[in-house]
């Protein structure tokens, strides 16, 4: 009896058909594996910028203003609009007075004087700076209060110019990478408006008391896309609404009503009047501002005290850490 052996064409069917099995499953595992990275390296992004953005909220809360019954620019909060904040170049940037560990970690010795805070996006490359920047995220620039910090000596800088318009010091120090917009609008008083209630309709880009800080401020950074696909760019918003505490009591620099007395932590200090030439300071149309048409960048030398950011935490999982 004679036995059938497989044909030629039956084992090239059979080849073929095995080699398309293969296929499929090796393009299926890749796909799994891609969307697995994609989506672990999206999720480390989400948890930096979350990460940065309480760093930011509870700066904000821990704002500082004095009681001496008058308003000063030099611990008013500023708001430079730049526009959307769907990248670098039209972010805002927000600066303001504070005192406490936040952005500027527990170690370092500002933690507990007041010092002024800068708050921007940076991109890799940036070389407006002393160090080039090297990776795109939120920024900070750190300063100590107002009555320590050394006076702008360029030609076109008022007497009363404050300390970040100084080309040479204040590098500014990377909170959190993976950020790559950032868009701050503020809710300037509470006329009309219950405590409990953000209606965002009623925030405003721009805020023009400068000696003073806002009712709310609302916060969100745009997160870089992990593929680089231009059409996903910057579609996971992460926004808060802070109510900043010290409010009532900017509005006319006198101490708010049975609070006990204390003395002013400040280190000296001088105040600019109301109305008074507001310098370099970031959004008031001073000379060196971040963004400022006309005026380069202001440099930065070492963060004072070797500021050490992260508000004494543990950064999160994954991720350089700030």
């Amino acid at each position: 009896m004679m036995r059938r052996g497989f044909t030629m064409l039956e084992l090239l069917m059979a080849i073929v058909l095995l080699g398309g099995i293969t296929a499929v499953t090796a393009m299926t595992f890749s796909v799994i594996t891609n969307g697995w990275q994609t989506s672990t390296e999206y999720m480390d992004k989400m948890q930096r910028a979350d990460y940065g953005l309480d760093q930011v909220v509870s700066a904000l809360r821990s704002l500082y203003y004095p009681h001496d019954g008058e308003q000063s620019y030099d611990y008013g909060f500023i708001l430079q609009d730049n526009g959307e904040g769907d990248d670098p170049d039209s972010s805002d940037v927000i600066e303001w007075s504070k005192m406490g560990a936040a952005i500027v970690g527990n170690k370092n010795a500002i933690a507990d004087t007041v010092h002024r805070v800068q708050v921007m996006i940076l991109e890799e490359g940036d070389s407006n700076w002393k160090e080039e920047i090297q990776v795109t995220g939120l920024y900070a620039r750190l300063c100590n209060d107002v009555a320590l910090t050394p006076k702008d000596e360029e030609e076109d800088a008022p007497d009363e110019g404050y300390g970040f318009g100084n080309s040479e010091l204040y590098q500014p120090v990377l909170i959190a990478d993976g950020i790559v917009g950032f868009n701050c609008r503020v809710l300037p008083s509470d006329e009309g408006i219950d405590d409990g209630e953000n209606d965002r309709r009623k925030f405003e880009d721009e805020f023009q008391a400068s000696n003073s800080v806002p009712y709310k401020v609302e916060l969100t950074f745009r997160i870089a896309d992990p593929e680089g696909k231009s059409y996903r760019s910057n579609t996971a918003p992460l926004m808060r609404i802070v109510r900043i505490p010290l409010y009532e009591q900017s509005k006319d620099g006198a101490k708010p009503a049975g609070a006990e007395e204390k003395g002013d932590p400040r280190r000296g200090g001088t105040s600019i009047r109301p109305g008074a030439s507001t310098g370099n300071r970031p959004g008031t149309g001073g000379a060196n501002r971040p963004g400022a048409g006309g005026g380069a960048r202001p440099g930065g030398g070492a963060a004072p005290g070797g500021a050490a950011i992260g508000g004494g935490g543990a950064p999160p999982p994954g991720g350089m850490a700030p």
